[in-house]
């Protein structure tokens, strides 16, 4: 950028040199010699330009690709709290329009800014070599253009960050809608979230127009200021040319270098609006930055082995001031498969949280083994826990690559026979592409129960010393629920296995039940005592038994 900046300064010397000299000695060899010289370093000129261009290139994708991918790495270790309060369409708004906009600063604007400072120095240089006194002059007009661009500064800062929050908000609604389309369809809601959709659009339009308003009026400003200085140079110029102080050569060429000055301090004048943009993305994704991230490991103990117990004493935990768990105490031993049982909200979903850390617990203690949870590094302790949900959180990907997930590592019989236990095998050796059939968008393409089995099968391959299933197999029928849990049985036989779920048939067949209330356990037994007493757990399945 440097030397191209360098070889655009040669024109204007180089026809000052035509004037002066080749024209008044007639010299046809010189003007050939200058010519020549003057097609070099366009020639020049272009290799640069090309170098430059493909350096830039490759310096924004690089910069574009870090941020982007320290951003999301971080974002993805911030606690589950984090996602809890934020909507998804403000986090990929910043992960990618954000970024975007920075990357335009830091590569586009913040070379063209570098380029724009070459050139004005450069210019600078030869105005001052060429005659002081109307570089001087042209100077005049520089103060009042700074003060212009710095009174409209706070005001645009203030209307880009309306307007980028409002198009965080306009992304986070539509992910929502389309994440619930069927919700609209069934209750016809068309018009409805056109028109939200049309309202939400007109704010953000509305603050982008009061920010063009701004931008234009501060530049059109600095315009006007920059287009007075030429008169000012061709009244005193002109003077001095007439005077004979002065050669119309030198004033022809102070001339061209001065309109050579304008468009990069026009250019100035509209990066300093992109700077200002470009700060507020700043702003955004460092919002994100600062944060904290998960508790970090604090000891080295990967190979953590579960091999006794897990025990909750005296937990509570809340959300949002909310109590959820009422100073619990209970007790998971090795080789045992307990189900958590009771009514919507008294904590069964939160015991899990807190056992694999997605939340911290406000007192009491859990320990594993005798070991208390804090003491056990984060990634340790989730490499022994296997989690399923009735989400199933499958990828859109094959089918081969949503099990393998489970553990990259895997040979091909594991990832199989993982299929098998499961019962998912079957079905895929019927389908056109086998493993490698691709699942649809959270699994759009397969049933719930295929998608259950899936991910189990993924769990499988982790080999851990814990499994959980909440509610991982409400969408199977009974018959095929009782097989997948009798295999997990004999594969898990010396492991833990913690069921959550609303239905007799999963748990009625397991070790222990723990049946909870308002964040506390108010009956723990076998399927068969817990009926005899006829207590919570009886009137809770009563209409399941009967």
């Amino acid at each position: 950028m440097a030397l191209g900046s360098i070889a655009s300064l040669a024109s204007p010397y180089i026809l000052k040199i035509i004037i002066d000299k080749v024209f008044p000695s007639k010299d046809f060899h010189l003007l050939v010699k200058v010519l020549l010289i003057l097609f070099s370093i366009n020639i020049a000129r272009i290799l640069v330009s090309f170098c430059s261009d493909y350096l830039f290139e490759w310096v924004s994708n690089h910069i574009m690709l870090d941020i982007r991918k320290d951003l999301f790495s971080h974002m993805i270790r911030l606690p589950m709290s984090f996602f809890d309060k934020n909507k998804t369409g403000d986090m990929i708004h910043r992960i990618n329009s954000e970024v975007n906009t920075i990357q335009s600063l830091l590569t586009g604007s913040m070379l063209r800014f570098i380029n724009g400072i070459l050139m004005i120095v450069g210019l600078g240089v030869a105005l001052c070599l060429l005659n002081y006194k109307l570089f001087l002059i042209s100077l005049i007009t520089i103060p009042f253009i700074f003060i212009n661009t710095l009174y409209f500064q706070s005001k645009i800062r203030r209307l880009i960050k309306k307007s980028r929050e409002k198009d965080a908000d306009i992304l986070a609604y539509l992910i929502e809608r389309l994440e619930n389309v069927k919700l609209i369809k069934i209750y016809t809601k068309y018009v409805h979230e056109n028109n939200k959709l049309t309202g939400k659009i007109n704010e953000w339009i509305h603050f982008n127009l009061r920010n063009v308003v701004l931008s234009s009026t501060t530049k059109g400003f600095s315009t006007l200021l920059i287009s007075f200085t030429p008169i000012l140079i061709f009244y005193w110029g002109g003077g001095l040319v007439i005077k004979d102080a002065l050669t119309i050569g030198s004033l022809v060429a102070f001339i061209q270098y001065l309109n050579r000055l304008y468009d990069p301090l026009r250019d100035m004048m509209s990066l300093y609006i992109d700077i200002v943009r470009s700060s507020v993305s700043m702003r955004r994704i460092y919002e994100f930055f600062e944060l904290s991230q998960e508790l970090s490991e604090t000891d080295s103990s990967n190979d953590l082995i579960i091999h006794k117990s897990i025990e909750f004493k005296d937990v509570s935990f809340s959300y949002d001031s909310n109590l959820v768990l009422n100073k619990l105490s209970l007790e998971f031993k090795a080789g045992k498969v307990y189900a958590i049982v009771g009514t919507s909200g008294c904590g069964k979903s939160t015991i899990i949280n807190l056992l694999c850390r997605f939340y911290e617990k406000e007192s009491g203690q859990i320990f594993i083994d005798g070991q208390e949870l804090e003491h056990i590094g984060i990634n340790s302790l989730r490499k022994k826990i296997a989690l399923i949900t009735q989400d199933n959180q499958l990828f859109h990907d094959t089918i081969w690559e949503n099990i393998k997930y489970g553990n990259e590592t895997a040979p091909k019989d594991e990832i199989t026979k993982s299929a098998k236990v499961t019962g998912i095998y079957d079905h895929i050796m019927t389908i056109d592409d086998k493993f490698d059939s691709v699942v649809g968008d959270k699994g759009t393409k397969l049933s719930g129960g295929q998608k259950q089995r899936i991910a189990i099968a993924r769990a499988l391959l982790k080999k851990s010393d814990v499994v959980i299933l909440d509610e991982a197999t409400s969408a199977l029928d009974s018959e095929s629920e009782k097989q997948i849990f009798n295999n997990l049985r004999d594969i898990y036989k010396d492991k833990t296995m913690i069921l959550v779920s609303h239905r007799l048939s999963a748990i009625k067949e397991v070790d222990e039940i723990i049946c909870m209330d308002k964040g506390q356990v108010v009956e723990q037994g076998s399927h068969e005592a817990l009926i005899n007493t006829k207590g919570f757990y009886y009137s809770l399945f009563k209409n399941q038994i009967e």
